[in-house]
């Protein structure tokens, strides 16, 4: 599956700049935005053993500093679905793993390298909605992610933001770990203004 999904991510980034190379006839225009999207991960790194893939939703609040640069403010919801099998090296024998309810707050910038295409870092926190059905020491870590993606202009005010992104979430059981995962974000944006 992990194979699978990369792949499909891969796929994502050529479609969304081959896209974008295209006639994306004007640039994005400088007015605050607010985009309500689905997110979709793959996990590795430190989750990778105990959790297959999460599945969730976002708002995201983008602020103009400039043509290019943007402030951005990020709350989500990210369901993380356990592994209840054997692999899974905290697995008990006839215990059902719990998943994993996460949900992100961050903010970041957002910059256009041409036209309709971005590049965006953030930095927050992950608080973790169900700390005792997984039996975490902590119910918040520290996140970073990094994004890559692409309007695609539906009407003058609207949009379609397709992105693949890098996420790192601090684990929440005090073993230094970090979970990694590797997702896609699609959302329907529009201006404020």
């Amino acid at each position: 599956m992990e194979i699978t999904f990369k792949k499909g991510l891969v796929l994502l980034a050529f479609i969304c700049f081959t896209l974008g190379a295209k006639a994306q006839y004007s640039a994005v225009p400088d007015t605050s935005r607010l985009s309500i999207g689905i997110d979709g991960a793959a996990t590795s790194g430190g989750f990778k053993d105990e959790y297959r893939f999460g599945v969730g939703a976002s708002v995201q609040y983008d602020l103009p500093l400039s043509e290019k640069f943007y402030f951005t403010a990020n709350a989500g919801y990210l369901n993380l679905f356990a592994n209840n099998s054997s692999s899974n090296p905290n697995y008990i024998l006839n215990v059902k793993s719990s998943n994993m309810a996460v949900a992100p707050v961050k903010v970041g910038i957002k910059y256009f390298l041409i036209r309709t295409f971005y590049i965006q870092g953030e930095v927050g926190e992950g608080l973790l909605l169900n700390k005792n059905s997984v039996y975490a020491l902590n119910s918040t870590a520290l996140t970073y992610d990094g994004q890559m993606g692409i309007l695609f202009r539906r009407t003058k005010r609207s949009y379609i933001e397709a992105g693949i992104k890098y996420q790192l979430l601090q684990s929440y059981f005090g073993d230094g770990n970090y979970g990694i995962m590797w997702g896609a974000r699609v959302a329907y944006a529009f201006n404020l203004k």
